[in-house]
């Protein structure tokens, strides 16, 4: 069994999303219940639907920004909508050197869909 950060992660449907209304439908949101590997997490939906789904390679899902209301990350700029600093949580992409969204523009596909990122949902 894999213990991994991430599980109570309120989730939403990702770029590879080919699932159909599993989910409830377009914008409907569920929560990470456990991770079965490091590329497959279950995910319970809010209609009560339980599935697991792709975590590494094909990305089915999408953490919803759920920082703690107030977080502030001090000396931070989005590099896309420019807002500085970034509130809630900082999306830092793996691939690209010192490259910041905010959740808007994370969520909106404002970078490389392809590229990786940290969720840093507090200041450091």
């Amino acid at each position: 069994r894999y213990m991994m950060e991430g599980v109570g992660a309120r989730v939403i449907r990702g770029p590879d999303w080919k699932w159909g209304k599993q989910d409830g439908g377009e914008g409907h949101v569920g929560t990470v219940r456990n991770f079965e590997s490091p590329e497959e997490v279950v995910v319970v939906w809010d209609n009560g639907t339980a599935a697991n789904y792709r975590c590494a390679g094909a990305y089915d899902l999408r953490v919803l920004d759920s920082a703690p209301t107030g977080v502030k990350h001090e000396g931070t700029m989005c590099d896309t909508c420019r807002q500085q600093p970034i509130f809630g949580i900082r999306w830092k992409c793996v691939e690209c050197s010192n490259y910041d969204l905010c959740s808007v523009c994370y969520h909106g596909d404002k970078h490389h869909l392809r590229h990786r990122f940290y969720r840093m949902p507090t200041i450091g």
